[in-house]
């Protein structure tokens, strides 16, 4: 059976560019950015659903769909007045006990969000910013939200907020190689099965997909995408 390094041979980083670009949630965000009339708040609101997105009930795709399309219609009814928290607050205190999807944790997912409150308002103004120097981004949001940097939330976020700025600033910025890869379960299971056929059985999962990355030359949040769309092709023997 092939090492995982010799299935990703075939990949580089322009094959994961199209993989994130055809990914069902980077498709149901954009067609949210297509139908906005104010598109102020589009990454803002992107960031911080990002960082509630766990113990959903359904796969990241539909929950995804549901938000997009939430809200899409909140921000074209509601009139955004300058670095309002409380208008974005208000929006996941309506849809979260509402959602089909993400019903689980909202009082902590709430004030979660809550601590946002200080950061999100230099946020809005300085995105370009941000889209540029991830690994500030990555760092103020592991301060503010108190985890580590290789905590799966704050690289999630990291990853769905430079999803979008794509379309917001027309323009790709590849993750910085120093940015973690996710830890799911699925990176999970392709960790423990091809751990087995490397020389050393004792390396740890952030290291295995730290060495991958330097030798494929495709940043580790990169090599997430390619790794989770394929997930079965790469699960069989």
């Amino acid at each position: 059976m092939q090492t995982l390094i010799e299935k990703l041979k075939k990949y580089s980083i322009d094959d994961a560019i199209n993989t994130e670009n055809n990914d069902l949630q980077f498709i149901a965000l954009k067609e949210m950015f297509n139908g906005l009339k104010n598109k102020d708040l589009y990454l803002t609101m992107i960031l911080v659903n990002s960082l509630i997105c766990y113990q959903l009930s359904s796969s990241w795709e539909k929950y995804w769909t549901e938000f997009g399309k939430k809200c899409g219609e909140y921000l074209n009814e509601n009139k955004f007045l300058g670095d309002n928290f409380d208008y974005i607050y208000n929006f996941f205190d309506d849809f979260l006990p509402n959602s089909k999807w993400n019903k689980r944790f909202i009082s902590v997912k709430l004030k979660r969000i809550e601590k946002l409150r200080g950061f999100l308002e230099n946020f809005i103004w300085n995105e370009s910013f941000y889209y540029e120097n991830m690994i500030d981004l990555r760092d103020i949001l592991a301060k503010v939200m108190n985890q580590k940097t290789i905590a799966k939330t704050i690289v999630f976020a990291i990853k769905m907020f430079s999803y979008w700025a794509r379309n917001y600033f027309d323009k790709i910025i590849y993750f910085p190689k120093e940015i973690s890869i996710p830890i799911d379960s699925r990176i999970t299971n392709i960790y423990n099965k091809y751990i087995l056929l490397e020389n050393n059985k004792e390396e740890k999962i952030d290291d295995f997909y730290n060495r991958l990355s330097e030798k494929t030359k495709i940043p580790p949040l990169h090599l997430d995408g390619i790794l989770w769309v394929n997930y079965e092709k790469f699960m069989k023997d």
